[in-house]
């Protein structure tokens, strides 16, 4: 019995990978974190065990092998893949990996011996197929006719023998470009072609319209980039591939529904048993897999590990998640579907309530940072406060240094105060009492607000209209919100600190230092309306766009500054805590190996 897998890839920061024995396994990270140099390192590992090359990621590959080297032998002639042999020493050869057109030079005995012994350099080419960007565009399609006798040898080959396998093929091709692809089985070359025939084969000989209809066909190795490399992976990964696939980039050249629907391909229809090791870039692959992946009614959940690699610190640090725990990172629809996945390939991520938010900040951090060299942060939102800390704890579960903005009033609701001491590593005993001390103070106060107050208050929302002019949506619940009674919140909400003295200012100011410590900063000016005050605060989005209409993001206030700095003086320190702590545990590693 033939068997081939990795069984462990171990890096040179100390973390050991498992790879699943049937599946996937992604490395994500940060632009230049070396995603694509841990592939390579990983192939040549299979190829060059003993290479005497410096490895920046991977310290070594455990491999597992089953069954002796006629067992080999016999797999590969499964696959189409015998002996030739050679006319001046009637010795039979098998393809090298880089074989001259005229001889091979690794005879079947010497294949045989290699895998018996364990020395799969000269054999790995079997083993493991390599996809990387600037060969995927190459004509990998086009195959010879052969010996039908003989198992075919090219995953062309075995479309041209099996209809059905071709429809199948064509139709997932079909769905991502909305043309099939066809093959001229009357033509002694076999090469896929681009489009609908239109005329049914019949038995040879072919009617001139059948002929005519191919030859109006362009073949699929003359299409654009994406076409050609989206049929190049499909090619070799869903039609008898290799044990182990190796795919770099697998969205270059693609558009983002194709990259998705490519995830997604590859994680249902890879033939098992077989193991994908994919570096991307792309947030909609990775979103993808992680959709197919998810188990869903007569589609069990393959093997997916996800393994996040960063350099940020100087020092190589690697997160890796056991493929159980993969439909954890993401376990929520409004996560899952959104742009939050795209963290894992940013040096820190910066949470804010809603998109508003986002933009403000980001705006700001430019500002603060003048000249000094980008951080790689992204600003995300999670539409409100509630899934703040969760979406927070999920993506420092992937190693992704992440900091959180909330309003003042996030101090409002007991619950999503706990479920942040939670989520974020703090102790709701440690807060207790300064919290109840807050809410207190602010349910003491209620204040009716004066009807020339709320005339103002309507005016501004909606304008000068005519009499017929629908309200929207949006003006509706903010003359809602207009005409509730204030109690303390809403006082505290539009000025923060200001609005209290005493023990409740001291209270509040160390519950903000106390959160600030876990990541999660609260605004001490109230919302962020109230970093700019002197521009009318009653609808967000026409605020915000005076702020940047008027260049006000270019100028933030001394107190804006130290908020700002104080963020990214966090993501700074985690991301150096995480290389710090790796480095440690090498260095205990290595300590108990000597």
């Amino acid at each position: 019995m033939f068997s081939f897998r990795l069984c462990a890839l171990n890096l040179t920061d100390g973390t050991v990978i498992t790879p699943p024995r049937d599946g996937m396994t992604i490395f994500t990270g940060p632009n230049n974190s070396g995603k694509s140099v841990l592939l390579r390192e990983l192939v040549t590992s299979v190829h060059v065990p003993a290479s005497p090359d410096p490895k920046r990621w991977l310290k070594s590959v455990q491999m597992h092998r089953e069954g002796g080297g006629e067992e080999f032998i016999e797999w590969l002639a499964e696959r189409g893949i015998e002996g030739k042999n050679h006319p001046r020493n009637n010795i039979r050869y098998l393809p090298d990996r880089h074989p001259s057109e005229e001889y091979y030079t690794l005879s079947v005995d010497a294949a045989s011996t290699y895998w018996q012994n364990g020395k799969l350099g000269e054999v790995g080419h079997f083993l493991v197929n390599d996809q990387w960007t600037e060969s995927r565009l190459a004509n990998q399609t086009d195959a010879p006719q052969w010996e039908w006798v003989r198992p075919a040898s090219h995953p062309t080959q075995i479309l041209w023998e099996s209809r059905e396998k071709m429809r199948q093929f064509s139709d997932l091709f079909e769905r991502a470009f909305g043309v099939p692809i066809v093959i001229n089985r009357y033509a002694p070359n076999i090469r896929l072609q681009f489009g609908p025939v239109g005329v049914e084969d019949t038995a040879p000989p072919p009617s001139s319209e059948l002929m005519e209809a191919y030859a109006s066909l362009p073949y699929v190795n003359e299409q654009g980039d994406g076409v050609r490399a989206f049929t190049n992976l499909l090619v070799h990964t869903l039609i008898r591939p290799a044990p182990v696939i190796v795919i770099d980039e697998p969205e270059a050249f693609l558009h983002p529904p194709q990259v998705r629907l490519l995830a997604h391909y590859l994680i249902r229809y890879t033939p098992a048993p077989c193991q994908i090791f994919v570096a991307t870039h792309s947030a909609d692959f990775l979103s993808g897999a992680l959709e197919e992946n998810a188990a869903t009614p007569g589609n069990p959940t393959r093997g997916l590990c996800l393994v996040r690699i960063s350099r940020n610190t100087g020092f190589p640090v690697a997160r890796s998640l056991p493929s159980e725990s993969v439909n954890e990172i993401l376990d929520t629809p409004l996560l899952r579907y959104s742009n939050i996945v795209a963290g894992i390939f940013h040096d820190g991520v910066v949470l804010c309530e809603g998109e508003g938010d986002c933009q403000f900040y980001a705006a700001t951090f430019d500002a603060v940072r003048g000249s000094s060299p980008h951080e790689n942060l992204i600003f995300l939102h999670v539409n409100g406060k509630a899934r703040l800390s969760d979406a927070a704890w999920k993506l420092r579960a992937c190693g992704v240094p992440v900091a959180a903005i909330a309003d003042f009033d996030f101090l409002n609701d007991t619950k999503k105060i706990k479920d942040a001491l939670s989520h974020l590593g703090g102790d709701w005993e440690a807060v207790k009492a300064d919290v109840f001390l807050i809410q207190k103070e602010a349910s003491s106060e209620v204040t009716a607000t004066t009807a020339s107050e709320i005339k103002k208050q309507i005016i501004s929302i909606i304008g000068n209209p005519r009499g017929k002019t629908a309200l929207t949506d949006r003006q509706v619940e903010s003359i809602t919100e207009a005409l509730k009674t204030a109690n303390g919140w809403k006082k505290m909400k539009a000025s923060g600190l200001e609005s209290l003295n005493g023990e409740s200012y001291a209270a509040a100011k160390r519950l903000i230092s106390y959160f600030a410590e876990l990541g999660l900063f609260l605004v001490p000016v109230g919302e962020l309306e109230c970093w700019v005050k002197d521009i009318p605060r009653s609808n967000k989005m026409v605020w915000l766009n005076r702020v940047f209409e008027e260049g006000r993001h270019r100028s933030p206030s001394g107190e804006l500054q130290e908020f700002s700095v104080g963020v990214k003086e966090y993501l700074t320190s985690r991301g150096r805590h995480l290389g710090d702590a790796k480095e440690s545990r090498t260095a205990e590693m290595s300590d108990t190996s000597i």
